[in-house]
């Protein structure tokens, strides 16, 4: 199965017809159901446009091997390491930045301190995507802990770290 026809299966469409066809492979399922959480993780670690890209290629290679994936004891966890993989490949173009919205100060208060994403982005990667997945996504510490192949205890230490840099820049930017 070619690529466009995994992501056609993945997201319902077929490549050759416009209207909607239903998906019953239980693997393709599976890829579909932990997309939006593998995408979270991979945007938190890599930013918005290598993140998205490399999420992309994770599903894809999930509707291609749903059948392998299916049969893994942590199937999310593996698509992040897919994920991980094509973001290497994606970033070496990209000098390895991560890329955030930037944040406009509301009209109403101009002299907010501090922009968050830019903040985020300066923090080291594994507190910058336990930061976002549990306080952005509402993640537990186990479903983070889980995904990224991790203990509940490392989860714990790069949010409190992550949120007391964020915190202690912040306060520095007013």
């Amino acid at each position: 199965m070619k690529g466009s026809d995994a992501l056609a299966a993945l997201w319902g469409v077929s490549p050759t017809r416009a209207e909607p066809v239903l998906v019953t492979k239980p693997g393709v399922d599976l890829v579909a159901a932990l997309a939006p959480r593998v995408q979270r993780a991979l945007v938190a670690r890599y930013g918005v446009d290598v993140g998205a890209d490399a999420a992309a290629e994770a599903m894809a290679w999930g509707v291609q091997n749903a059948e392998r994936l299916a049969a893994m004891g942590n199937p999310a966890g593996y698509l992040y390491r897919v994920g991980q993989s094509a973001a290497r490949r994606l970033r070496r173009a990209d000098f390895g930045r991560v890329s955030f919205p930037r944040e406009q100060p509301p009209p109403e208060e101009p002299n907010m301190p501090g922009d968050v994403f830019a903040e985020l982005a300066r923090l080291p990667h594994e507190q910058r995507v336990a930061v976002l997945l549990v306080h952005g996504y509402r993640f537990t510490y186990a479903e983070v802990a889980e995904l990224l192949s991790t203990t509940d205890s490392a989860v714990t230490n790069h949010v409190h770290r992550g949120l007391v840099k964020l915190r202690r820049r912040l306060e520095k930017n007013s």
